[in-house]
C-alpha cells in the first residue's frame, strides 16, 4: 500500500511553515502544497495529514455514488 510523505519548510519572508504532500511516498512532485501559515512543523504535518485523510474519504464517497 502506498504511503503519504510530508515535507515541511520555513518560508523565509514570514518565518511560517508550509507543507508539501507527496503521494505515493516516492513521488517527485507534490500533490499539494499548503500556504506558509503554520507556526511550526508539527502543526503543519498534523493539518496536512488531516487534509489528506479528508480527500481520501471524499474519493471513497464519490466512488460509491
Amino acid at each position: 500500500m502506498s504511503q503519504l510523505r510530508i515535507e515541511t519548510a520555513m518560508y523565509p519572508k514570514t518565518g511560517k511553515v508550509y507543507a508539501e504532500l507527496y503521494y505515493p511516498e516516492d513521488a517527485v512532485i507534490p500533490i499539494a502544497t499548503t500556504e506558509p501559515i503554520y507556526l511550526n512543523r508539527e502543526i503543519a504535518e498534523k493539518q496536512a495529514i488531516e487534509t489528506f485523510e479528508h480527500w481520501m474519504d471524499q474519493i471513497g464517497e464519490d466512488a460509491t455514488d
